[in-house]
């Protein structure tokens, strides 16, 4: 493993540890201003539903892509309100405040939905490894999918 890499610890329930040594140091999220972040000035301090949500989060995603290393990759992974952890795939808008999550947990395939509020998106840069190919994100908005 590069020693550029450092290491994270993941909580996936409470007597459950993961530790992940991928995590790239040295790519740090975008700063995106306002007018990226396709709002308008008066929605800036406005709850926000859920697809406005995955929305702004695929943009990031797409510029963290344009500025990540050729061996490193975006990753998100989605910690719900009660600890378990999903390796996200594909985030979709299920209604205004509703998100469908599918991803992966302990290796399993999963799906969950789940109000906006009882999760939290942990993005990071992955290291890619050899063997793997390239994971994108898909992201479905008001009935249209795009993968970041």
């Amino acid at each position: 493993m590069n020693d550029q890499y450092k290491t994270i610890i993941q909580q996936r329930q409470p007597q459950d540890v993961e530790i992940f040594q991928n995590i790239h140091p040295d790519v740090a999220p975008p700063r995106l201003e306002i007018d990226q972040l396709n709002m308008a000035h008066q929605e800036i301090n406005d709850y926000r539903s859920s697809g406005e949500l995955i929305r702004s989060l695929a943009n990031t995603i797409r510029l963290w892509r344009q500025n990540t290393p050729a061996d490193a990759q975006p990753a998100i992974t989605a910690i719900l309100s009660g600890g378990m952890q999903i390796n996200v795939s594909r985030l979709a808008q299920e209604s205004f405040h509703g998100i469908r999550i599918e991803g992966h947990v302990a290796g399993n395939p999963c799906m969950i939905l789940t109000h906006q509020s009882n999760m939290q998106l942990l993005c990071y840069i992955e290291k890619i490894a050899a063997e793997v190919p390239e994971r994108k994100i898909g992201f479905i908005v008001d009935g249209k999918e795009t993968e970041e």
